[in-house]
Parts: structure tokens; sequence; C-alpha cells
């Protein structure tokens, strides 16, 4: 094993250990609470020497392979593996893990550099496997998932009248995909509410790491991108992007703050954590981040407060501050308007792409090639091939308007289901908010983290729909019924 830095190998040695501690607790919190599915007619005595025998022998191989450098790492995946193997949720939450960690960019090994598929394989054959043996025979299906397969297929046959078949069906392979196969992933093994919880310690703390990643790199190397911006590492370089799953991943984290009894405390860690967060944006200079969080900030502010009038006028007003507060961000005249610029030449070609073309539009990764031909020839001053920074017109440009209008079926039904839940766990619908917001200036429609939320979203707000739906009918409504007239 050759680690590319010390501290990054540390830190991910600290957070993959945390994430074993937070499976285990599950596990036994699971047991505990009696909300674990247990096999019938398949004894303890038999699964458990069995899954033991498995993590002992993981341990061994891993350590023999990474040596003794690598016995946390050793250890760790040993866990998570068997984990994976004793029930799918571990395996999902584990799989989400891997794919927002990369630690096969921290340091090189064979075996490391197989893990995303070895994993994916795993996670596969333990969501099918505990599927056959516990006979249930079943997916979730709603109109979120209908959406969601639907512009998965619409974005295939958009690559068909495209001008480069070969790459975009390797690009749609390697990157969109994965998405897709999460989304279904997690709302497939979400069968109770307890069972998200993994899910969202795997993506808390796989984004944590990549923010501790970027302070860094950006405070302690002082190793910054053009125009003094926060940079982090590998996939993650660009200041937009990290800025924005900062910024997804802000509710979640302070929603797991909920659980500490003492309110002083409480408070405490959650000004840690957002302040933490806040600085990085911050030092991103992504203007689509700022208002993100200013979205974040008065979306809280709105479900919070009991005068919902009052509370709609100081949200218009706070967004307004927002935008306000952008002109505070130091970054250089010259290339604040010529970011401006360049976005409104790229969001014009992209309304002219979908309206020319509302069937498939350009096909999938066609934006950046037919470009230069609807801005005739004016790109703006970034260069020729660029995308359209925004993830709501990147999909009407290169899917059309019928694929645009899945994907925002997929948003739409996410955002009910992020309603269904604002009482009881506002994140969701600050996280939609918010991210939502940041990914209007940034070209996310086909990466992983959309997916994600949108997964962890609709899985969760499953319950709190169907407990909304099945409330019993009463008043002038059961009135009604009663006489037949309605």
């Amino acid at each position: 094993m050759i680690a590319g830095d010390n501290f990054l190998f540390t830190l991910h040695q600290f957070i993959i250990s945390t994430l074993c501690l937070f499976f285990v607790y599950f596990a036994w919190r699971d047991q505990a609470a009696k909300t674990f599915d247990r096999l019938e007619n398949v004894s303890l005595k038999i699964i458990v020497p069995l899954l033991i025998g498995l993590f002992l022998g993981l341990t061994m191989l891993f350590i023999n392979e990474w040596g003794s450098a690598g016995i946390i790492i050793s250890f760790a995946f040993a866990l998570l593996i068997t984990m994976s193997v004793f029930d799918p949720k571990y395996a999902v939450s584990f799989f989400i893990f891997l794919l927002i960690s990369r630690p096969w960019e921290i340091f090189k090994d064979q075996v490391m550099a197989g893990m995303p598929r070895d994993i994916f394989v795993l996670c596969f054959l333990s969501f099918i496997g505990h599927k056959l043996v516990r006979k249930r025979f079943y997916f979730q299906w709603n109109m979120a998932s209908a959406c969601v397969l639907f512009f998965a297929v619409w974005t295939f046959f958009s690559i068909i009248p495209s001008e480069q078949i070969i790459g975009g069906l390797l690009n749609y392979e390697e990157n969109f995909i994965k998405g897709i196969i999460v989304y279904f992933l997690i709302v497939n093994v979400v069968d109770k509410k307890e069972f998200i919880l993994p899910i969202q310690s795997a993506l808390v703390l796989g984004i944590s790491e990549k923010a501790i990643m970027s302070f860094y790199n950006s405070v302690v190397l002082g190793k910054v991108a053009e125009g003094d911006r926060l940079v982090s590492t590998g996939i993650f370089e660009n200041s937009n992007d990290i800025a924005a799953i900062m910024i997804l991943v802000i509710p979640f984290t302070l929603s797991f703050l909920k659980g500490i009894s003492s309110t002083i405390l409480r408070y405490l860690f959650s000004v840690i954590v957002f302040s933490f967060y806040f600085y990085l944006i911050w030092q991103s200079k992504s203007r689509g981040a700022i208002l993100g969080i200013g979205a974040l900030a008065v979306g809280w502010f709105w479900l919070k407060s009991a005068n919902k009038k009052l509370a709609t006028f100081i949200v218009i007003v706070g967004f307004c501050l927002s935008i306000a507060t952008m002109s505070l961000i130091k970054r250089d005249s010259e290339d604040v308007e010529g970011s401006t610029s360049n976005r409104k030449i790229y969001w014009l070609a992209a309304l002219k792409m979908g309206i020319k073309h509302p069937l498939l539009g350009v096909g999938y990764d066609g934006f950046p090639l037919k470009l230069f031909e609807y801005t005739d020839g004016h790109v703006g001053t970034e260069g020729q091939f660029k995308t359209a920074h925004s993830t709501w017109l990147l999909a009407l440009a290169e899917t059309g308007v019928v694929g645009f209008i899945f994907y925002i079926g997929i948003w739409f039904y996410s955002f009910k289901s992020a309603w269904s839940m604002k009482i009881e766990h506002p994140e969701f619908i600050l996280a939609i908010l918010s991210y939502g917001t940041a990914i209007t200036f940034l070209s996310h429609t086909y990466l992983l983290y959309p997916y994600i939320l949108l997964g962890l979203t609709v899985a969760s707000g499953q319950f709190y729909m169907k407990k909304k739906n099945e409330a019993p009918i009463n008043g002038l409504e059961a009135a009604l019924i009663s006489k037949g007239l309605q």
C-alpha cells in the first residue's frame, strides 16, 4: 500500500472506523428494539460463527495485502464487508460511502482500486440474496421511481442520434448509471424507518471527510484553486462542486445532533458544524453555494416560525439579503462579470437546444459539442467545450422536453415526500431547498449526489405519506361519505 499523504490516510482511517462504530451501534439498536428482521428457520448458532469466521478471514487477508500500516483499514473493511453480508442496508451504505470517500485516490493499491466493482457486486448479491431468502419477491415502486427509470431510459435513447455514440455510452455506464442504481438500492432496502440511518451516516461521514480534506489542503497546505478558491482532492477539486455537496450534507449532519440531551451542548455543536461548513463554502467563493446557504437559513426559519405570514415576508427579505451577500465575495470583478456573462450564454444555448429538439434533445453528453453551433460561435471566455452550468437546463438541452418532464417529476415527488416529513424530519426539505438552489448554477444532472438525496427522501417519505393517506376520516368528510354524497 502506497499512501499519498499521511494526514489524508490517517483521516480516512478515523472516518471509516467511525462508520464501523455507527454500523455496530445501529445493529445493536435493531436487536434491542426488535426492529431487525430475523431469518426464519435459520438459527443464530449457524449465522454467528459464519459471520465471525468471515470477519477473521477477511481481516487476515487484508493485513497480508496491506501490511502493518493498514491494520486499521483491514479491520474496518473486514467488518464492513461482514455486515454487508449480514444485512443489505449496510451493503448499500458501505457502497455509497466508498463512492463518496474514494479511498483509492488517497493510496494506491490493486485491491483498493478494485473495491468499487467488488463492493457493488457484494451489494447486489446481498440485496438479491436477502430478497430470495426472506421470500420478498417485490420492489418498492412509486411515481418518483417511475420517473427515475423513464429518465434513465430516455437519456439512454438520446445517445443514439448524438454525434458520439461510443463516448456517450461509455460515460453513461461509467457515470450516470451509478446514481440510478444507488437510487433504486436505497429505496428498496429501506423497509422500516430505522433502516435509513446507516445510509445517512455513510453520506454524512463521506462528505465530512472531503470537507476536512478541503480544509487541510486550503488552510494547512495553502493549496488553492485559481482566484484563491477552496480546493479538495480527486474529482472534488472543483470549488463549486465541493461547496454544493457540503450544502447537501449540512441538514443531515445537524439532524444527528438532535439526540444530544443537553440543549447547551446541542446548540454549541450545531454552531460549530454550521460555522465550519459556512467557512469552507465562503472560501469556495461559489455564488450558487452562497444562495444555497441563504435558502437553507430562510427555509429553516420558515419551518420553525409559528406566524407563517410574517415568516414568508422575512424569507423574501432573507433571500434578497443572500443575493446582496454575494457582492461581499472577494473575487476579481472581471472574473465575476465573465462568469455571469458565460452562464447567460450557456443557459440561452440550453433553452434553444431543448426547444429545437423537444423529443430527445441534443443527446447525452451532447451539450459541449453543440455549444458552438447554438451560440453562433460566441461561446464566452471559458472556451468552447463547456457544460450548461445548470442541472435543470442541462436535462432540457440533452434529453429534450420529454426527458426534462421526467427529471422534474423526480424532484417534484421527492419534494412532496420531504414536505410530508417537515415536522419530524426537516432535514430532507432543507437539503432539497439548499442543494436544489446550488445546483441551479451547476451541472449535477448525471452525478451521484442528487440521486442519493432523492433516494433518501423518497425512501423515508414513504412511511409518512402512507401514514397521511391511511389517516382516519373524520368530520365533514366522514359525514358526506356516510350519506353517499362523496
